[in-house]
C-alpha cells in the first residue's frame, strides 16, 4: 500500500505498511531496530488518544493498529498514522527485569525435545543445556494471554512449527518456533516445538493485581528442574461465580447446551498482552438481539452453539433470540425469532438442535449481570476468564441481569398486558426484524432435515497472497472448502485443495485480526474466529471481509466455503452498509409506534 507523508511518499526501504483485513493494518520497519523500539513506539501512540485507534500490537519488526468504526478507510488511518510516526518523540521501555522460569526438559513435558535435538546434531541433554544457557528478552506477548515471545534462542536450536497445529498444548509448556522461544500461558492450540515445562504461571486469574509475570522487555532465564506432582497436576481455574449477592437470577441452567457462554462485543484494549478480543461470534446478531429489546448493543447476552440447552424462568424476563434457528420454545410452544418476547415466571425457556445456522443470542432486557474482567463481560474459555464461570454453563448455574432501560421496561409492560388477556405463557409482538436474504433465519419445517449449504465469502488479498502459487490462487477462488468439527471460536478449520506456496520459510510472528486466513504447512487453511489469538506466524493468503464475518459464524461442520476476491472499496461499503442497517434498526425500536 502507498501511503503519502505530507507531500512525501513513505520511504518503503524503511518502512512499509500493508493492509490487514479491512478495519487494520500493519507497519513494516525494514531495517534493524534496537530490543524494545517498536514496543515503546507503540505504548508512546497509546497515550495520544488517536481517535480511531482502538489499540495496538507490536512484534519483532512491526506494530500492528486496530482501528474502531467503519468510517475511515484503511488508506486514510495510516497516512495518519504516518504523520504520527514522523512527528512521535522516542520514549523507552521501564528498566529491564530479570525473571527466572524453572524448567523440566523432555519427557511427557517436552514431547518433542528428542526430534529437535536430532535436527539440530545435539542430544537431548545438550540441547536442553544450550537452551538454558541462553539469556533472553520479551520481544513481544501475544497468541494467548501472558504469552511471551523470546529472543536470543542460539542458532543451533532454531526448529520448525508443526505441520498441523496440536489442538492442545498444556499451560507452561516451553516451545520453539523458527529462531524464537516462548511459553503457553494457558491450555491452547498450538503449533510449535515442545522441549519442556515450567510449573509457574504466567497468567494469574485473581481478582486484583497484575495478571501477567513477564511484559516486554523483561529479562528470561531458564533454570533445568527435576518434574514434580505440581507439574502432573491440572491447573486449577479461577473460581466461579454464581451471581452478584443483591441480584435475583432469571435464568436457572436445567440443562446446559453444547457450548453456551455469556458473550458481548469482547475484551478490546489488551491484544498487546496475549489477550483475545474474543466476544460474539456472530456481532451482528448479538447487537440485533439487544436492539430488539432496549438494551445497550453492547450487553452482555448468551451465545448457544448447535444445541442451546433448557432454562428456568425464575422471574418475569423480556428477551430476543437472533441468529441462528435451535427451535426455542416456552413450555414447549415455539416462540418467534429476531423480536421481543416476554416470558412468565415459571416457563421453561428450551431450545433444540440447530436447525439453521450455528449460533443463537439469547438478550435479556438489561444486559447479563456478570464480573467485568479487563473491560469485558466475555467468557473466554481458553484462558479460563470471564463470563461469570470462565467456562460453558452447566447445569444449575444462575443468570442474573442488569436493570433494564426504560424503554426495555415499558415493552416488558406492554408484552405483559398482552399475555395476560389470554392463557399463554408468553407473547410478542407481530412483526419481525429478520430482512436481509443472508441473515439466518428460522427454518421451515421441510428444512428440518438438516443439510449443508453452501457459504460464499469475499476476501480481501493477504500479506503473503503472492507467496502462494497459481495453482493455491484458483484453488481458493475456485474449489469448496469444507468446515471440518474441528473447528471453534478460536479458528474455523478448513479442508480442501491444499494451498502450497512457492517455497517454504519461517515467518516472525506478527499481528493478526479475525477473518485471517493462515495456512499451516499442510495446505488446509484455517479462518481465524472471534476468538483469535493476537499473534500469529503461519502465512495469511487472505482475510475474510468483516461485513461477512457473522456468516462465517453461522457455519457448521460440513457446510462448504466459497471464496471471491474484492477489493478495499467493496468491503468498506459492504461495512458501511451494515452499519447503516444496524443503526435503522435502533432507531426504528425507539419509535412508539413499533408495538
Amino acid at each position: 500500500m502507498e501511503v503519502a507523508k505530507g507531500d512525501r511518499s513513505v520511504d518503503e526501504s524503511v518502512i512499509s505498511v500493508r493492509p490487514l483485513g479491512d478495519r487494520a493494518f500493519t507497519i513494516q520497519w525494514n531495517i534493524p531496530l534496537e530490543e524494545g523500539r517498536l514496543a515503546a513506539t507503540a505504548q508512546a501512540i497509546g497515550l495520544l488518544d488517536v481517535a480511531w485507534l482502538q489499540e495496538t500490537v507490536a512484534s519483532y519488526s512491526s506494530i500492528t493498529f486496530y482501528m474502531r468504526g467503519s468510517e475511515l478507510s484503511i488508506r486514510d488511518a495510516a497516512r495518519d498514522m504516518a504523520g504520527v510516526l514522523d512527528r512521535l518523540e522516542q520514549r523507552t521501555l521501564p528498566p529491564q527485569r530479570l525473571v527466572e522460569i524453572p524448567v523440566v526438559y523432555g519427557g511427557e513435558h517436552g514431547p518433542d525435545l528428542a526430534e529437535c535435538a536430532s535436527r539440530s546434531g545435539l542430544s537431548e541433554q545438550q540441547f536442553a543445556e544450550l537452551h538454558a544457557e541462553g539469556t533472553y528478552v520479551v520481544a513481544m506477548m501475544g497468541f494467548a494471554p501472558g504469552f511471551p515471545y523470546l529472543t536470543g534462542l542460539h542458532e543451533r536450536l532454531a526448529q520448525p512449527r508443526h505441520d498441523v497445529p496440536r489442538l492442545k498444548v498444556s499451560a507452561g509448556s516451553v516451545g520453539i518456533a523458527g529462531n524464537q522461544t516462548g511459553i503457553y500461558p494457558v491450555d491452547s492450540p498450538g503449533g510449535w516445538q515442545l522441549i519442556g515445562r515450567t510449573s509457574i504461571e504466567l497468567f494469574r486469574r485473581q481478582e486484583g493485581g497484575e495478571p501477567f509475570l513477564l511484559r516486554q522487555g523483561d529479562t528470561v532465564k531458564f533454570v533445568p528442574v527435576k518434574a514434580t506432582s505440581s507439574m502432573t497436576s491440572e491447573r486449577v481455574p479461577a473460581p466461579a461465580w454464581s451471581g452478584t449477592g443483591s441480584s435475583v437470577p432469571v435464568l436457572r441452567v436445567l440443562k446446559p447446551g453444547m457450548m453456551s457462554t455469556v458473550q458481548d462485543l469482547g475484551r478490546k484494549g489488551w491484544q498487546s498482552c496475549g489477550v483475545s478480543v474474543g466476544g460474539a461470534m456472530d456481532e451482528v446478531s448479538m447487537r440485533m438481539a439487544n436492539a430488539l429489546i432496549g438494551n445497550d448493543e453492547g450487553a452482555a447476552v448468551l451465545e448457544l452453539t448447535l444445541i442451546g440447552g433448557d432454562y428456568g424462568i425464575e422471574r418475569d424476563a423480556l428477551v430476543s433470540i437472533c441468529g441462528a434457528d435451535l427451535d426455542a420454545a416456552a413450555d414447549g410452544t415455539r416462540i418467534p425469532m429476531n423480536r421481543p418476547v416476554y416470558l412468565r415466571r415459571g416457563t421453561t425457556l428450551s431450545f433444540g438442535s440447530a436447525l439453521s445456522g450455528c449460533r443463537a443470542y439469547l438478550a435479556i432486557a438489561g444486559g447479563i449481570d456478570v464480573p467485568m474482567w479487563l473491560g469485558s463481560r466475555s467468557a473466554d474459555t481458553r484462558a479460563r476468564m470471564g463470563g461469570g464461570f470462565g467456562r460453558a454453563l452447566l447445569a444449575d448455574d444462575c443468570i442474573s441481569v442488569l436493570p433494564p432501560s426504560k424503554h426495555a421496561a415499558a415493552i416488558q409492560e406492554r408484552l405483559r398486558r398482552k399475555a395476560e388477556e389470554g392463557t399463554a405463557r408468553w407473547s410478542s409482538v407481530a412483526w419481525s426484524a429478520a430482512s436481509r436474504s443472508d441473515r439466518v433465519v428460522r427454518a421451515s419445517s421441510a428444512q428440518r432435515a438438516r443439510q449443508p449449504r453452501a457459504i460464499a465469502l469475499r476476501l480481501l488479498a493477504g500479506a503473503e497472497w503472492n507467496d502462494f502459487t497459481s495453482e493455491a490462487h484458483e484453488a481458493l477462488l475456485s474449489a469448496p472448502y469444507r468446515v471440518e468439527a474441528s473447528s471453534d471460536r478460536m479458528g474455523i478449520r478448513l479442508t480442501g485443495e491444499a494451498l502450497t506456496k512457492e517455497f517454504r520459510n519461517e515467518l516472525q510472528s506478527h499481528g493478526v485480526v479475525a477473518g485471517t486466513i493462515q495456512v499451516p504447512p499442510n495446505g488446509q487453511p484455517i479462518i481465524l474466529a472471534a476468538g483469535y489469538q493476537p499473534t500469529g506466524g503461519y502465512p495469511k493468503i487472505a482475510h475474510v471481509i468483516s461485513a461477512d464475518m457473522p456468516k462465517l459464524a453461522q457455519a457448521v461442520p460440513g457446510d462448504r466455503l466459497t471464496f471471491e476476491l474484492v477489493d478495499a472499496g467493496i468491503a468498506e461499503r459492504a461495512l458501511s452498509e451494515r452499519e447503516r442497517d444496524l443503526a435503522i434498526l435502533r432507531a426504528g425500536m425507539l419509535s412508539k409506534y413499533v408495538y
